[in-house]
């Protein structure tokens, strides 16, 4: 196994700091309140080190966007391939992301500040949503389904991201989340248990 050269390893360590410490400001203050000199002065770094890796505050949220919804992807994929059942593996795997969506980071960053933030790149035709590959995988199993034969994955994952997106703008803004979350809960049991419903007649 080959190791890196010094400097690389320091880049990759600067970038890697001001990634965490962006995180921290991005999910206290959100993204209009904090400023690269409030990364740069926690991080100890210059900012041509900052601007060497990154071009400007928006890019170095994409990066930190990417980090934290990467890590939620991440436990929902494990959370649905640990059922065998493919409607169990989808109620945990919508469960793991709106349970996602009272921890902060993920509330402000991924939920709240990056419809604005990122607007212009998800309207792009050629850029997909990143939970796109997620619910691919996760609904795949159930166009075997009654209920879902023969139906399209690429439609059916779009139209779930929809009720996703809502589900979570839901939670993220409400007064109280946690109650919030609970109601949503409600809604998932009554459709899913109307559509297993509707494939066992």
């Amino acid at each position: 196994m080959s190791v890196k050269p010094l400097r690389a390893r320091q880049a990759e360590a600067t970038r890697n700091l001001l990634i965490a410490v962006a995180r921290e400001h991005f999910t206290e203050h959100g993204y209009p309140a904090t400023s690269i000199d409030d990364i740069i002065q926690q991080a100890g770094v210059a900012r041509g080190a900052l601007y060497h890796h990154f071009a400007g505050k928006e890019a170095l949220f994409r990066a930190v966007y990417e980090e934290v919804e990467g890590e939620v992807v991440a436990r929902v994929m494990a959370a649905a391939a640990s059922e065998r059942s493919p409607w169990d593996a989808l109620r945990a795997g919508l469960s793991t992301f709106l349970d996602a969506c009272l921890e902060p980071a993920f509330r402000r960053i991924v939920i709240l500040d990056s419809v604005s933030v990122l607007q212009s790149q998800v309207l792009e035709v050629s850029t997909d949503p990143v939970e796109l590959p997620m619910l691919r995988t996760v609904l795949t199993p159930l166009l075997g389904t009654t209920t879902f034969g023969g139906m399209a994955v690429d439609a059916l994952a779009y139209v779930a991201l929809g009720g996703l997106y809502g589900a979570s703008l839901f939670i993220a803004r409400a007064s109280d989340p946690r109650a919030a979350r609970a109601q949503v809960d409600i809604v998932l049991d009554t459709l899913i248990g109307g559509l297993l419903g509707g494939a066992t007649r």
